[in-house]
């Protein structure tokens, strides 16, 4: 049986809705205050894109996410093949089966992924799809000050990593690094690879 391209995008949009609305929901029910972390929100704003297929919008919210899962990811793959631990990071729930954090591995494990797939499957190009990002980036911003360096939300007051310095003026350092190294580069390899892709 032959599935069209926009078969592939509903199914892909509907399964990251709804694990988007697990993930929000168990998070509000231990604590409310996570639901402000990219991770547990960003991929039912990514399954809404594809279903609405806004390439623009599933583009802004994929850059925007992929450098912090990306290190999840890795955390988590070192921890279960050779038992390295990299502090600061939640790599042994990879050993816990209690049902939110089979949720939470889920999330972290298929929202790059897929998001990525449906992009290659949508095939357009968005060349400013940053600043999307970068509104997203406004949005949060409010919420992620009032609550502090006590929750540090985003990593934003201080690293989450403890191998990366917390130098001065950290917040301002994390924001521009983070979208002139890593969100802005990552747009234009994605446009790169829609390209590449739609010549074959």
């Amino acid at each position: 049986m032959n599935i069209k391209k926009s078969d592939w995008l509903n199914i892909i949009g509907v399964f990251l809705v709804v694990l988007g609305l697990i993930r929000i929901i168990q998070v509000i029910f231990f604590e409310p205050i996570h639901v402000f972390w990219l991770c547990n929100h960003v991929l039912l704003f990514m399954g809404i894109a594809i279903l609405f297929r806004s390439s623009f919008w599933l583009i802004a919210e994929f850059i925007f996410l992929f450098f912090g899962q990306f290190i999840w990811i890795i955390a988590l793959l070192l921890y279960a093949f050779f038992g390295i631990i990299i502090p600061g990071t939640s790599a042994y729930l990879i050993y816990d089966s209690q049902f939110i954090n089979v949720i939470s591995l889920l999330v972290h494990f298929l929202t790059l992924p897929l998001g990525f797939i449906a992009i290659l499957i949508l095939n357009k190009q968005e060349k400013f799809a940053w600043k999307g990002a970068l509104l997203h980036t406004a949005i949060l911003f409010p919420f992620v000050i009032y609550f502090g360096s006590q929750y540090n939300l985003n990593c934003f007051f201080k690293p989450c990593l403890e191998f990366i310095p917390n130098v001065s003026l950290y917040p301002i350092f994390i924001f521009l690094f983070y979208f002139l190294v890593f969100v802005i580069p990552l747009n234009y390899l994605v446009n790169w690879i829609i390209k590449k892709s739609s010549k074959r």
